[in-house]
């Protein structure tokens, strides 16, 4: 049955595919006997540009993001794909803040970033939930991994592809650190930019209709037309609410490319490019939501999956298995690969901060917290199968504590705001708290988010608790570093010879 299941036997190749590039890097890694724990962190801090770009879109859009972002379209409408294009704001924002990275492009976390400007338990607090919410992602990519080989591969146990998948991009993770991550990521990406307009154009042919046929289609359903998109009311104002809350969330993977970057500026063309290609992502996402709803506009959004899938010959599903298991892998060893360091780097450091010599077993803490982690992930998938509710609980929990708690402190450090454990501590707990409350009370009545409200909160607490309590001395807001300075510069002198050249 498994020799005539072409599907499958897609899936197989590209699996061992993975396996083989990913082992292939570890023993360069390895004949190099660049074994130590920077080398396997950061690299060797002197990755293309190109190749920054691909393993951060590779690690933002992980397997849920089709999963559910195809059916919410459908669903939704335009005031959700609004949503999504805002979502794409968060790299412009971290392409801002990394022209004032300087003075912390050593480090290795975002962790350790908040720890050097406000101690040790502002750093454990960012590590903890950094490592929660790294376990509940490679859960939810795991979940997809099975969620995807049920729907494309019915014939078969989806263990049988989901339990290899995982183990294999815990042994890369684990053997080749972040060198392989990245090199595994653009396989798994291209996969995905290779097969995306494919299934595009068999939706689009799945319509029966013109392009101009789809365009007046959608023209004549409200929740599609255009001037719903700005049309200002209750419903877009939450909208543009709950998407500000969104974009000001710094994914700890997604912003560890970051200290992986050679200079500032890199991160600055890095993460321009990144906004950019993500607004083609989800166009083409947004494409396939908005197909699917011109072929069949009375669908349940339980059966917009199978109505996708019916009638796509096989080789088709095993491209859509395929691309949505390069999505879902190349987040999860990121994201085991983040929990790693802060396991490893952040939390050994704060447990041994007056000690001056290395641990000497950080590198082996590290690998087996890959494969801690990893574990873990599949307990949770067992323990919660039901993808939309393991979601709800990682976006709408896990992702909220973190972006109310860390998102404050790290961009008023950024910006060269420095004070105290206590500062921190106090804008910490106000953002939590105020959450609560708005959660509690405020949101059910006007139906938005607490995160932008808390981060305001958590902000100006630091800010109030720095110049109405004590500090200790040469803390406060730092002037604009020479470093920063020369960034600028630099900049000018590149845009203005790339306009000469243009003249030319």
């Amino acid at each position: 049955m498994i020799l005539y299941n072409t599907p499958l036997i897609m899936v197989l190749v590209f699996l061992v595919l993975t396996l083989v590039l990913g082992l292939y890097v570890s023993t360069l890694y390895v004949r190099k006997k660049e074994n130590k724990f920077i080398q396997y962190a950061l690299g060797n801090k002197q990755f293309h540009t190109n190749t920054l770009v691909v393993t951060v879109l590779a690690t933002a859009f992980g397997g849920g993001v089709m999963m559910r972002g195809i059916p919410n379209v459908y669903n939704i409408g335009t005031h959700y794909i609004i949503s999504l294009f805002a979502w794409s704001i968060s790299f412009g924002l971290i392409s801002l803040l990394g022209l004032r990275m300087g003075p912390f492009m050593t480090h290795l976390s975002v962790a350790e970033t908040i720890g050097s400007v406000y101690g040790k338990y502002p750093r454990t607090i960012t590590a903890l939930l950094g490592i929660c919410w790294s376990i509940g992602i490679v859960s939810i990519q795991i979940n997809v991994m099975s969620s995807t080989i049920v729907m494309c591969i019915d014939s078969i146990d989806p263990r049988i592809v989901t339990v290899p998948a995982t183990l294999i991009l815990i042994a890369y993770a684990i053997l080749g650190g972040v060198r392989a991550i990245t090199i595994t990521d653009i396989l798994q990406f291209a996969t995905f930019t290779i097969i995306i307009p494919l299934l595009i154009k068999f939706l689009f042919v799945k319509t029966d209709k013109s392009f101009l046929g789809v365009i007046l289609f959608l023209r004549k359903k409200e929740d599609f037309q255009f001037s719903n998109m700005i049309q200002f009311d209750k419903k877009f104002l939450k909208i543009i609410l709950n998407s500000l809350g969104a974009f000001l969330f710094l994914n700890p993977s997604v912003v560890h490319r970051i200290y992986m970057s050679s200079s500032p500026i890199q991160v600055h063309k890095v993460f321009k490019r990144v906004t950019l290609f993500s607004v083609i992502i989800w166009g083409c996402i947004i494409s396939v939501g908005l197909l699917v709803f011109v072929g069949n506009p009375m669908l349940p959004v339980t059966e917009i999956w199978s109505y996708i899938l019916i009638d796509m010959p096989a080789v088709y599903k095993g491209f859509v298995v395929i691309s949505l298991l390069g999505m879902t892998m190349s987040t999860a060893d990121s994201c085991l690969h983040t929990a790693a360091i802060m396991v490893s780097h952040d939390m050994v450091e704060t447990i041994r901060w007056l000690k001056a010599a290395p641990y000497i077993h950080q590198l082996r803490l590290a690998k087996l917290t890959v494969l801690v982690v990893g574990l873990l992930a599949m307990i949770l998938t067992l323990c919660c199968p039901d993808l939309f509710e393991l979601s709800k609980f990682v976006f709408g929990y896990l992702t909220s504590v973190f972006t109310v708690t860390v998102t404050s402190p790290f961009i008023l450090a950024v910006f060269g705001f420095r004070s105290s454990a206590r500062t921190a501590l106090i804008g910490m707990a106000t953002g939590i708290l105020v959450g609560l409350v708005w959660e509690t009370w405020v949101e059910p009545e006007i139906g938005i988010n607490n995160r932008v409200i808390s981060i305001m909160a958590n902000g100006l607490a630091m800010i109030a608790a720095h110049y109405l309590l004590p500090q200790p001395p040469g803390k406060g807001w730092i002037g604009v570093g020479q470093q920063y300075k020369r960034m600028k510069q630099l900049i000018r002198i590149f845009k203005k010879h790339k306009k000469s050249i243009d003249l030319e």
